[in-house]
């Protein structure tokens, strides 16, 4: 019998690149109706992180900013490929 991991899927590409850096790892993609979905394991620190940003914690805005432009990128070259990760 499989487990499977629960993940966190959200279309929220603001959201997904301050917990990118807030975890320091990368999201899978999922690719539904032309609409790439950033997804991350369900974790207390995924919470943590969820919280922290929403309740405005500080990120460096250069690592912000770039974070978003390269996930801006994949978003945009799977959703044209269909591609998953």
């Amino acid at each position: 019998m499989k487990s499977e991991t629960k993940e966190f899927v959200t279309p929220d590409l603001y959201l997904s690149s301050a917990i990118s850096i807030l975890l320091n790892i990368q999201p899978g993609f999922k690719v539904e109706n032309e609409r790439t979905l950033f997804c991350f394991p369900v974790s207390d620190d995924l919470y943590k992180a969820m919280t922290a940003y929403n309740n405005g914690t500080a990120l460096n805005a250069y690592e912000y900013a770039e974070k978003i432009k390269r996930m801006r990128g994949e978003m945009l070259t799977r959703r044209g490929t269909g591609q998953r990760r």
